[in-house]
């Protein structure tokens, strides 16, 4: 895609968050009271307007520590969005097929999202070591205390960024995939005419894909898998399981490794009197909990792998290191979201409750987590991929440049 297109559809990517922010903007100070909205999803509209809240003030009464930063993180997020989209656009040619192209601007849009979630995160550690003691709640905490509470009093609120996500991959998968088309439909329509060309005219340049080697989609989709698996072999170990009961730092572990999981399985019985008084945190050796999390971690694996595949057939084989940076990113959040939403349909499907199913009011938490995953560790996907496609790269000659000739739009 060429430059000045790939800047207009960036600029466009931005229109989207930043009218939902006017909005919403608008909508609370017309408010005669607070914004007191909550931010827990128990049903489906409640997990749409998740993604619209973040935007929404906070309460400086819950949140005093992040209230002051929010604004400028939030101007943050939706300029990442256009980097994140032109970044991605980059690697979008006339050969791309149009959905991998609304794919590949949908993934753009979580990885952009995502980042903000991590930023806001190290803000608030950031924040919390500034803090004087005894300013939050009015106690002399140290350092680690005051960040556990801190998390706990705004845990209601750390999720935003990532449904927020959800929201602007729908209209960046749209907008990406119909420039995608654009250029699709231009390219048939030069080859058409160009039956009637000039004899001497210079014939038009094919940018190679990764896909034009057979097997090599493949092989890139599974040297990004290793990472994924190498997390949850370590998430799998006693010492990860251990730290969750920690506070302050260790306990941000949860936030980012949480529920995928590959472990031995437990060598020792299951206690059926701990899981009766420890319903709420289940015995990370009892057998039915590592099958869920094994086959869950397995799932993710695949839905990861598959994803990789689809996309990055259709991409460069060369150059645009950032922009597929951006696609392997956002790729590991849509799979651990996918993933997510499977397990608790699943769940729900097979779940025998007098009171019926209600999927949405864990649907909320699962989709944090999982997507949490892919934001925080994302990135590890892309570095082998890289270093794949590098090695696969058949083109060794250091006089022609690593980025791949576009033809002219």
């Amino acid at each position: 895609m060429s430059r000045p297109l790939r800047l207009f559809v960036a600029v466009l990517s931005t229109v989207g968050p930043i009218a939902l922010y006017l909005v919403v903007t608008a909508k609370v100070r017309a408010m005669p009271e607070p914004f007191t909205g909550t931010r827990t999803a128990v049903d489906l509209p409640t997990l749409v307007l998740k993604g619209v809240v973040f935007f929404a003030p906070l309460d400086p009464m819950t949140a005093p520590i992040m209230d002051p930063a929010t604004p400028l993180l939030r101007w943050v997020v939706i300029l990442l969005v256009g980097v994140a989209t032109y970044l991605a656009c980059g690697l979008v040619t006339r050969r791309t097929h149009p959905f991998v192209a609304a794919t590949t601007g949908a993934v753009a849009a979580l990885t952009a999202t995502a980042v903000g979630d991590l930023l806001w995160w190290a803000t608030l550690v950031l924040r919390v070591r500034l803090t004087p003691a005894g300013w939050y709640a009015n106690a002399a905490l140290d350092h680690s205390t005051l960040l556990a509470s801190a998390h706990l009093s705004l845990a209601g609120w750390t999720s935003d960024a990532l449904f927020l996500g959800c929201l602007v991959a729908l209209m960046n998968a749209s907008l990406v995939g119909s420039a995608g088309l654009a250029l699709v439909l231009m390219g048939r329509l030069k080859n058409n005419t160009g039956e009637e060309a000039d004899e001497d005219a210079e014939p038009a340049v094919r940018v190679p894909l990764i896909g034009d080697v057979r097997g090599r989609g493949a092989n890139l989709a599974l040297a990004g898998v290793l990472p994924a698996l190498v997390l949850m072999l370590i998430n799998g170990t006693p010492a990860v399981w251990d730290s969750y009961s920690g506070r302050g730092y260790l306990g941000l572990l949860r936030e980012f490794l949480y529920r995928p999981a590959l472990s031995p399985p437990p060598r020792v019985p299951d206690d059926p009197v701990y899981r009766l008084t420890h319903g709420v945190d289940p015995n990370p050796l009892s057998m039915d909990l590592w099958t869920h999390r094994s086959v869950l971690a397995l799932a993710m694996l695949l839905v990861l792998w598959l994803l990789l595949w689809a996309v990055l057939a259709d991409l460069p084989s060369s150059g645009y290191r950032l922009g597929l940076v951006v696609v392997c990113w956002g790729a590991t959040i849509a799979a651990s979201a996918l993933t997510a939403t499977s397990d608790v349909l699943v769940d729900c499907a097979t779940t025998n409750s007098p009171t019926g199913c209600t999927p949405w009011e864990s649907l909320g938490d699962e989709l944090t987590s999982s997507m949490r995953f892919g934001a925080a560790w994302g990135w590890l996907v892309a570095l082998p991929v890289l270093l794949a496609r590098r090695l696969h790269d058949t083109d060794t000659s250091t006089d022609t440049p690593e980025a791949p000739v576009h033809e002219c739009t």
